[in-house]
């Protein structure tokens, strides 16, 4: 009777570690999501400290490092946990989300990449590399990821404005203008995406429509549109 009084403490304490881990962990990621990274860090250290061999704990708080600049101790971290969980698909996404802020855009490919093969239906890694091919100057490549994307799921708002951002920089004007419609109608609060398509209508000869883009773009908020009118709209 002592044993089994004995084992059933030992399960309620580890329930109580792991659900207070887990309470942390919940908490990290509201504060994450106010940009509290130095609550949400202090909280997943303390998940940590029951729960030390926790992957998901140890991403959160790469992220969480990474998020503060802290690009050295976020890369150290998300090594160990693919070191030793080698086919972790969240795992491969932030390390690629790392070394892309870091400026290692042909490394954070190649993370991709490996989380493609991970998970080849990812709309996100898809839309990450191709990020990452666009900062390389690498438009073919770029625009075949967030068509990928976009046939993934029509909605991924970000994808149309990345295409269609690109394209007009490449030179595709009325792909273009088709990809930032698109955009537009699917976020009309996004005051990025009326910017860029008043830039690609200027280009395309049409300079009252463009005018009124961005004097859309700027009762959205934006102070370049405002600039911009100043210039173009005269």
């Amino acid at each position: 009777m002592k044993y089994v009084l004995h084992i059933l403490f030992f399960l309620q304490v580890c329930m109580a570690s792991s659900q207070t881990a887990h309470d942390l962990y919940l908490s990290a990621l509201a504060k994450d999501s106010i940009k509290d990274y130095n609550g949400a860090l202090t909280d997943i250290d303390k998940a940590l400290s029951v729960a030390k061999d926790n992957d998901s704990l140890h991403i959160l708080h790469a992220k969480l490092e990474a998020e503060s600049n802290n690009f050295k101790e976020a890369y150290a971290e998300i090594n160990e946990v693919i070191k030793h969980s080698s086919n972790y698909f969240d795992a491969y996404m932030l390390r690629g989300i790392i070394k892309a802020k870091s400026g290692n855009y042909e490394g954070a490919i190649h993370d991709f990449t490996k989380g493609l093969k991970l998970n080849p239906n990812s709309a996100k890694a898809y839309y990450n590399r191709g990020l990452a091919h666009a900062y390389l100057d690498e438009l073919k490549l770029c625009d075949k990821d967030f068509s990928k994307v976009i046939e993934l799921d029509s909605t991924y708002t970000n994808a149309w404005f990345q295409r269609g951002y690109w394209r007009e920089l490449g030179g595709d004007l009325q792909g273009s203008l088709a990809d930032l419609t698109k955009a537009s109608k699917l976020n009309p609060n996004d005051k990025e995406i009326y910017l860029s398509l008043a830039i690609t209508t200027y280009k395309l000869n049409q300079k009252e429509q463009a005018c009124v883009l961005l004097n859309e773009a700027k009762a959205k908020g934006s102070s370049t549109a405002e600039e911009l009118i100043n210039v173009m709209c005269k």
